[in-house]
């Protein structure tokens, strides 16, 4: 009996790119054009198990010349995942035109045991001979984009030395027409304006304020297609890009030098010179985060999911470093405090805890299957882990902030724990590093792979709370709660229990209830109730408590510790306050475009 070979499926993902974004809204277009050539090849291919996957895989208005594309990262992905066994692009620049690029992508394919096809490009990838064209193509494809690189550059470096402005919106005060630049009169009026009060008052802050009071918005202008823009208030980065743009003065800034321009200037040169003499001044601030060796920031976040930022400041002589989560609305309003951690200890802390993690052959090698890695490749990188920990250890700060941004993806603090989240693939980098050069990150590649390690350690590095938060609210002239006197009769007693514990050391709880004329068990319930949450304390006084409270419901139930549990039992709504967003940190804030 004849049995006919059934070749195995070969699942096919097909790759589509376009560097611009024009026509993309149309239906017919570059991707579709080429994704329905690549779905013709793929069906051709049947006989051979292909099959075409039903997801997609569409760049559009994306440079070939890096990785940094959202269907170029799933796709990665996808092939880290096991689902994807062929890729199909219409031409091999499609997928990349960098060559330093294409060879990355091509280890991890090599990797995956995954083939890659071009359809108008015939090559076959598994011989060497196919591998060198790949490489001429790729390498032509990269001279191709380099080259169109530099003319683009030329022309907007050679229409600056003329004077003229290359492409983008007109700035502000200004209209674009056939001639050039014109003033538009309205705004121009605001340019002076803004240079006048930042003469007269030094600051930034001030020159924005000033601007909000009097009301003043941007002109309507319309896009070459029609659309209308402007008609809103005039934003805090407009005001400060206006002070230091020297279009004001009849310039154009170019690469290193500015070039006269042929618009007219809105201001004269004494005005502008001495705005940038006042904008030199206030640069010069010390010391700035980035001034100092302190390599956590930008990486650091608290549990409740706050960014954390390096604070400086000058106390008692000297610079206090600290660690601290942003304030933001949504946690001052259920009073959840900022987060604190010394700056000098927490580095110590997380650059000792990462030694460690390197020198922990169990937890490395279960950080280094996550890559899918096993076998003798397992645990020749786990060897390497104790030479890679004094490595870290001997690197200079300087050079700290620059390798922890590599390897470390995100590090979370906890109140009694700090979470520090591994980049597996700049581990795996960071262990077989061997050149006498500092080790350097490949942003490049993070896409390839999203495989990530927490290594969680034990340790309390938030600084204890400076000022408690008590909910003691006066009472409302408006309030008509009228107090219930048994509850009230009830608080009371529990204050006076609490009294005779303090006066009446030498008793025990039996004579303490007899002191009090009540049973040991309801002596027990009366000084738990001592522990009650402020707020629910004048609640009962105000007689704003909610209606199922009541003193029987009070008295037998066994009152919890934590003030929020008890919010919650006897029915309490969560502390809140209302958050002027105009008065944070004692200035205020721009105003929206709605208000």
């Amino acid at each position: 009996m004849n049995i006919e070979a059934v070749a195995p499926l070969k699942r096919c993902a097909i790759y589509t790119r376009k560097s611009t974004n024009q026509r993309l809204e149309h239906d017919v277009n570059s991707l579709t054009t080429q994704r329905e050539i690549s779905s013709a090849y793929v069906t051709s291919q049947q006989y051979k198990g292909w099959i075409e996957l039903p997801n997609r895989y569409d760049d559009g208005g994306h440079s070939g010349s890096g990785m940094d594309r959202p269907a170029l990262s799933k796709l990665m992905r996808d092939i880290e995942a096991g689902e994807i066994d062929v890729v199909v692009v219409y031409k091999i620049d499609r997928l990349t035109r960098s060559l330093a690029d294409f060879v990355r992508m091509i280890e991890v394919f090599d990797r995956r045991n995954i083939a890659l096809v071009s359809i108008s490009q015939a090559f076959d990838t598994s011989d060497s001979m196919g591998r060198m064209i790949l490489n001429i193509l790729l390498t032509f494809s990269q001279f191709e984009r380099e080259l169109i690189a530099e003319r683009v550059r030329d022309s907007i470096h050679t229409r600056k030395r003329h004077g003229k402005m290359h492409g983008g919106l007109p700035p502000f005060g200004y209209v674009a027409t056939p001639d050039g630049l014109a003033i538009d009169k309205p705004e121009a009026r605001i340019v002076q304006f803004i240079f006048d009060e930042f003469l007269k008052t030094r600051r930034y802050s001030k020159v924005m304020a000033a601007v909000r009071d009097r009301g003043y918005c941007s002109s309507v202008k319309h896009s070459p297609r029609g659309v209308p823009r402007g008609g809103k208030p005039i934003s805090p980065s407009t005001v400060y890009a206006i002070v230091q743009n020297p279009m004001y003065i009849g310039e154009i800034r170019g690469h290193g030098s500015n070039y006269v321009g042929e618009h007219e200037a809105l201001v004269s040169k004494e005005v502008w010179n001495e705005a940038q003499r006042i904008c030199e001044e206030r640069k010069k601030r010390k010391p700035h985060n980035r001034d100092t060796d302190h390599f956590l920031a930008g990486l650091l976040w608290d549990d409740l999911g706050r960014h954390m930022r390096l604070d400086l400041k000058w106390q008692h002589g000297k610079y206090y470093k600290t660690y601290i989560s942003s304030n933001a609305i949504w946690s001052q309003k259920v009073f959840l405090r900022q987060y604190r951690s010394s700056a000098d200890q927490l580095d110590e802390v997380v650059l000792a805890a990462v030694a460690a993690f390197l020198c922990d052959r169990a937890k490395l090698r279960t950080a280094i299957k996550s890559l899918g890695l096993f076998g003798p490749n397992l645990e020749t990188l786990a060897a390497k882990g104790p030479a890679a920990s004094d490595r870290l250890m001997a690197t200079s700060k300087r050079h700290l902030h620059e390798l922890f941004n590599a390897i470390v993806h995100r590090i979370e603090l906890g109140e009694n724990q700090i979470s520090i989240g591994f980049r597996m693939l700049e581990i795996r980098r960071y262990l077989e590093w061997t050149s006498e050069m500092q080790f350097r990150g490949r942003p490049s590649i993070w896409s390839c792979s999203d495989a990530r390690y927490e290594h969680v350690v034990a340790v309390r590095a938030v600084t204890a709370e400076r000022w408690p938060s008590l909910h003691i609210n006066p009472r409302n002239s408006s309030c008509k709660g009228k107090p219930d006197k048994k509850l009230v009769d009830l608080l009371r007693s529990a204050r006076k229990a609490q009294r005779l514990v303090e006066e009446n050391r030498e008793l025990d709880l039996d004579a303490l209830a007899r002191l009090q004329g009540c049973r040991t068990a309801q002596f027990a319930r009366l000084i738990r109730l001592n522990y009650l949450a402020p707020d629910i304390v004048t609640a009962v006084f105000d007689g704003t408590q909610p209606p199922g409270l009541n003193r029987k419901v009070l008295l037998n139930s066994n009152v919890p510790t934590d003030w929020a549990v008890q919010r919650k039992l006897y029915g309490f709504p969560a502390p809140e306050r209302a958050i002027d967003p105009r008065k944070l940190y004692g200035r205020g804030m721009w105003p929206s475009a709605t208000s």
